[in-house]
């Protein structure tokens, strides 16, 4: 059964921090209470980052690979370069430029202890932009992560740069965070309101009843999911419950996060958890907070109601954390899931678990996860830390029956909290070069991993990804080679007169590009690099090529494992 109904939204939130401010407390209700925490009541309003209608792409606490997300994405019309504006007064504390992560991104702190943060930016206002191609070449690098020593001040409402797609970004948007200066901790922007149209409650997809130490769920050892108001659920000894959510605004289609979710047995609240504010030393628990097996198969966002040993988040409310069904006394329990967006629309779904006589309980030979764990099979050997893994596991260690190159390493369907060490044999005459790679589900490569021989016969790398691995050799250079824009009829003469850059191309089949470097007449000059869109290129309004008709023109490029790869030749200007 499914029920909705629109709780006081984001009005309310606003009305609650100036009732803070001046003294007073509203009468609310304990779930409207949760909605608004008084602790945000003691920072002021903050303006939108554009100038046109907000449409969301991505929540405050979505799931995303490995973590949260900490911010709000702002759709930018499908382009790029719409001015990006100052939330609040401030003065940059950061600029950062990366080809991975958030790209450009600039970093406002403001007196009252907030820092805003403008992500996948184009590029920056024109005295930051200057000031970060002086750090680029001061350093001889495009990637840089400053703080100036420099007073770059802004007034709310400011232009600070201009929207773009740069990063790890997948298509033109704004990535826009609040944080706490002091700790850095993400906390979830709309506790300042922001005119984002959202009359949509959240979607209650389904219960998942996930069996614990050997127990049944309708016949299964497996996780089952059950759809609001469907069959009873029939639980042989005991199971721990998650719930299938996402949520919509209105003007988009986009699968954003759920704020905040209810568990009640036979009426009574036995744990919940919501999405205020964030902790990135502990980002990756995200992992133990999804169900992390359907997540990674098929993108389910099933999230646990309950907390694992090993979860450090801190977002969960103090009830029976562990949230185990047994029935008690009971040979049927009333379940309830209520479900609410950081707006106030609710969503709620009805269950009824019937309970068989219980399994005899047998030696599980699990490992510990409090405890450090080493594994051997012959020379080969897997080993992590004390709680590398969030609950008591099982860790197979073997090749892989029928082709033994690879390897089973660690339980697939459960995420680590860190790396765990791996050591392989290796044919001690085919050990240049060597990597090891993962397999994913539908068989393709999906990771790639360094590391070094350790002795003749044995490989050693770090992953914090459990599955099958083998031990490949990476002997192929990266692919460098001009843009066809700028070819001429010789191979080693390039023509950029009347362009904006001149642009290579330059891409590695397997272990990733590791560095770069380009030279004219023999001094550094910046290439900028789009990993994303496999080049790189130098734009001629940097104006750091002398004023005459032909320069030499020099660039190398290394990838992970090594593989050089080198271009020389003439480049005319004019």
């Amino acid at each position: 059964m499914l029920m909705n109904e629109k709780k006081p939204g984001i009005g309310i939130l606003i009305f609650m921090v100036w009732c803070a401010l001046g003294g007073l407390r509203p009468e609310v209700s304990r779930a409207q209470e949760a909605l608004h925490p008084p602790v945000f009541g003691k920072f002021q309003g903050l303006n939108s980052p554009l100038h046109i209608p907000l449409v969301l792409s991505g929540n405050f606490g979505e799931l995303r690979q490995d973590h949260f997300h900490t911010g709000l994405d702002f759709k930018t019309e499908g382009r790029e370069g719409l001015p990006v504006l100052a939330a609040s007064d401030g003065v940059v504390a950061r600029i950062k430029i990366s080809p991975y992560g958030y790209g450009r991104a600039l970093y406002l702190s403001d007196p009252q202890g907030l820092t805003t943060v403008y992500a996948h930016l184009q590029r920056f206002a024109p005295m930051l932009e200057q000031y970060a191609l002086e750090q680029q070449y001061a350093q001889q690098r495009f990637g840089i992560d400053q703080s100036p020593k420099r007073a770059f001040s802004f007034v709310q409402g400011d232009t600070i740069g201009w929207s773009g797609n740069s990063g790890s970004s997948g298509g033109p948007h704004l990535h826009f965070e609040v944080r706490e200066t002091k700790t850095q901790h993400p906390i979830n922007p709309f506790f300042w309101g922001f005119d984002v149209p959202d009359e949509v409650a959240p979607e209650l997809q389904g219960l998942w009843v996930l069996p614990v130490d050997g127990s049944r769920v309708n016949g299964s050892q497996r996780p089952v999911r059950f759809s609001p108001g469907a069959q009873t659920i029939r639980i042989t000894g005991k199971a721990r419950l998650g719930l299938e959510a996402l949520d919509r605004l209105d003007g988009a289609t986009n699968r954003c996060g759920v704020y905040r979710a209810e568990l009640y047995v036979d009426e009574v609240l036995w744990f919940a958890w919501e999405l205020d504010t964030l902790n990135f030393a502990v980002s990756r628990d995200m992992n133990a907070h999804a169900l992390y097996d359907a997540w990674e198969r098929t993108g389910e966002q099933v999230h646990r109601l309950h907390r694992l040993p090993g979860n450090r988040l801190p977002i969960y409310e103090a009830y029976r954390t562990s949230a185990v069904l047994d029935g008690g006394d009971s040979l049927a329990q009333d379940i309830e899931v209520r479900i609410w967006d950081v707006h106030g629309n609710q969503t709620a779904g009805k269950w009824q678990v019937t309970f068989e006589s219980a399994p005899l309980e047998q030696d599980s030979g699990l490992y510990r996860y409090d405890q450090p764990f080493d594994v051997r099979n012959g020379v080969a050997s897997a080993s992590g830390p004390a709680r590398v893994f969030y609950e008591d596991f099982e860790f197979p260690f073997e090749p892989k029956s029928g082709d033994e190159a690879w390897w089973q390493i660690g339980p697939q369907d459960m995420p680590t909290s860190r790396s765990i060490r791996v050591e392989l044999p290796v044919d001690p005459g085919a050990r240049d070069h060597t990597l090891a790679v993962r397999k994913g589900r539908g068989g393709k490569i999906e990771g790639v991993y360094t590391g070094k021989v350790i002795r003749p016969d044995l490989f050693s790398f770090e992953t914090k990804t459990c599955g099958v691995y083998r031990l490949m050799q990476d002997t192929v250079a990266p692919n460098l080679r001009p843009h066809r824009q700028f070819r001429t009829g010789d191979p080693n003469v390039l023509n950029v007169q009347g362009a904006k850059e001149l642009r290579f191309d330059l891409a590695d089949d397997l272990s990733g590009i590791d560095a770069y470097e380009a030279r004219l007449d023999g001094r550094w000059i910046l290439f900028r690099w789009d990993p994303k869109r496999e080049r790189i290129w130098y734009e001629v309004s940097d104006q750091k090529h002398r004023q005459s008709s032909e320069h030499v023109l020099e660039i190398w490029a290394r990838d992970a494992s090594g593989n050089r790869v080198e271009w020389r030749g003439t480049v005319q200007f004019e």
